[in-house]
């Protein structure tokens, strides 16, 4: 279903709206490339529109309620609503809630890295007349209690960032009523046995990558019944320049 850019009052958006939106889009930091319509996508660090079908997203989520962990600048969360699903989207409160460690130094100055949590995301979903929820919670902090409970759950590219996935699956097994669909950065060399590299240091922004065999191990210690491989992929950034190899995986409750 197509949005509409500033719907309001009158159904046409004027070029003076379109310019201010614009000259908005330019002034922030995107995670994520987003079309929000009249010719203006936002110059996100990855574009994911490219990598879309990698992600096993079912065509329909009419009458479902979705969860976006990790929304950063909402490229998933709207795409989910795309599909028809009541979508909750959720990220940290302050940047400083990152499982950062003492060797971190930030690129982004305190006001930048708390415009970069929110204004994105905010101004995206104006433009998109989205009905988006967004929710200010650590993943660690999910329960039934705090967030409620949802028939589809997404992870993406949140894992690496945590010193401690396990206890982050099982935070998202909580919330999860049918099915979840985790992708994360992993270490693309085969191995039967579950191990992870730790990547913690010196910067201390990623931890861990961990195998095929490892992140299958993840996902059933939090208690998914059924896990299964969607896809495998190099998720390179806007820029062309390589990125990380990722891997995908639906799990079952």
């Amino acid at each position: 279903m197509p949005f509409k850019l500033f719907a309001g009052k009158n159904s046409e958006t004027t070029e003076s709206e379109i310019a201010d939106l614009r000259r908005e889009v330019d002034s922030l930091i995107w995670y994520h490339t987003i079309d929000l319509g009249r010719g203006i996508v936002t110059p996100g660090i990855y574009d994911h529109r490219l990598y879309l079908k990698h992600y096993g997203f079912p065509k329909s989520l009419r009458g479902k309620t979705a969860l976006d962990i990790g929304a950063a600048s909402g490229f998933f969360a709207f795409e989910l609503e795309r599909r028809g699903a009541a979508v909750t989207a959720t990220d940290l409160p302050e940047w400083s809630d990152h499982d950062f460690g003492p060797r971190y130094a930030s690129e982004l100055t305190e006001a930048q890295a708390r415009s970069y949590l929110r204004d994105p995301f905010l101004l995206a979903k104006k433009a998109l007349n989205s009905g988006v929820v967004r929710k200010e919670i650590n993943v660690y902090d999910l329960s039934p209690e705090t967030s409620g409970t949802f028939d589809f759950v997404f992870c993406g590219s949140l894992l690496v960032h945590l010193t401690d996935p396990v206890k982050a699956l099982w935070k998202i097994r909580s919330v999860t009523r049918e099915t979840a669909v985790i992708a994360t950065v992993i270490h693309p060399e085969p191995a039967s046995n579950p191990l992870a590299l730790f990547v913690g240091h010196p910067g201390a922004l990623a931890w861990w990558f961990p195998n095929k065999a490892c992140l299958e191990s993840w996902v059933r210690s939090a208690g998914f019944g059924r896990v299964e491989w969607i896809s495998e992929f190099r998720l390179d950034y806007r820029d062309g320049k390589a990125g990380p190899h990722h891997g995908v995986v639906r799990a079952w409750v």
